[in-house]
């Protein structure tokens, strides 16, 4: 039967050490002696004392955790790179303390003020963007350490995300030279990512000698990028249909709705013969191989992106300067499937 501890000053009684060397242990067990550090682990497993890192964090200036800031976790996209960065923290030492924004400026301003709240030792945030409030995320800048990462806000604050010169650049040329020169279907812009494809398409194709032609309401404020693909491209059809043989997707969420609507009226996806549209996209969403048929699309690199975030941060907080680029932008990959 376990040993039963109610307080930390009974369990470093029972250990044979004081209260501060057993304090020191659990913030780092490599800081105290080896002999020491097997006397409390040997303690430890015949004992159901578990020590209460809430209340002793609440007693630091700073604690060992980091905020994670997302417009949302229901996206795919930032789940996966949440579950990356969280892993890569967890390794290093440190708790992560995920919060959704929720597309909602002013749950982003209640998810700043939180994680200050919390003492976070530094956070990542991917910010909003058009719908940010400026000014909080300033403060939170200057009370600790901060990095973007997917998109940014104006300042000097690091950001590491994905190059959108180089990857929308990459798949225009590849489509132009595997058919019909594509038509850009938009989506709202909700941050620099929008607006930096956009300009991607426009230079490459007058690049290549194609008049750029761009579709879709990127007035209105929405994250649900699937509808609006969807009744969008279905408005399109039942009007006259679609200005192009190719279309451009500015991310794999729209291209979803774009190809279930192209499937509604008939309408085949691919790059046979036999088929009556190409569509292509970007990001390489999880599941963007299982639709039918595969989408053809740029593969952001997660992994750099959530290893490279993580990395810049934990500089920051060693006040490594030197190691600390103000920008990363991380090329993506083409990733050719069924659909184009």
């Amino acid at each position: 039967m376990a040993m039963t501890h109610k307080t930390m000053e009974d369990f470093a009684r029972s250990c044979g050490v004081s209260r501060p060397t057993l304090s020191k242990y659990f913030d780092d067990p490599t800081s105290v002696k080896p002999a020491t550090r097997k006397r409390i682990e040997e303690a430890l497993r015949s004992s159901d004392y578990q020590p209460n890192l809430f209340a002793r964090n609440l007693n630091r200036k700073r604690t060992r955790s980091i905020g994670i800031v997302v417009p949302t976790v229901t996206d795919p996209f930032y789940s996966e790179m949440v579950s990356r960065i969280e892993l890569r923290l967890r390794d290093e030492g440190y708790w992560p303390i995920v919060i959704s924004s929720h597309g909602s400026t002013e749950l982003e301003v209640e998810a700043t003020r939180t994680i200050l709240s919390l003492k976070v030792s530094g956070a990542l945030v991917a910010p909003l963007g058009r719908r940010s409030d400026h000014r909080t995320l300033e403060k939170l800048t200057q009370a600790i350490p901060i990095v973007y990462f997917d998109t940014y806000l104006e300042g000097g604050t690091p950001f590491v995300g994905n190059n959108n010169t180089q990857s929308v650049a990459t798949i225009v040329e590849y489509l132009c030279r595997s058919g019909d020169a594509p038509v850009y279907f938009d989506i709202p812009h909700v941050n620099h990512n929008s607006t930096e494809r956009l300009a991607s398409y426009v230079a490459s194709m007058k690049r290549l000698g194609h008049e750029p032609i761009s579709i879709g309401n990127t007035r209105d404020y929405t994250w649900d990028f699937e509808r609006i693909g969807y009744e969008q491209t279905e408005r399109m059809l039942a009007s006259g249909g679609l200005p192009g043989k190719t279309i451009l997707c500015n991310n794999d969420r729209l291209a979803f709705g774009v190809m279930a609507a192209a499937f509604s009226k008939g309408i085949k996806v691919g790059r046979k013969p036999d088929c009556d549209l190409r569509v292509a996209a970007h990001d390489d969403h999880p599941l963007s191989r299982y639709t039918c048929p595969g989408l053809t699309t740029m593969a952001q690199d997660f992994a750099s992106m959530a290893g490279r975030s993580v990395e810049t941060l934990l500089a920051l907080l060693n006040e490594d300067e030197t190691a600390v680029a103000p920008k990363v932008n991380l090329d993506a990959t083409l990733v050719m499937r069924q659909s184009a």
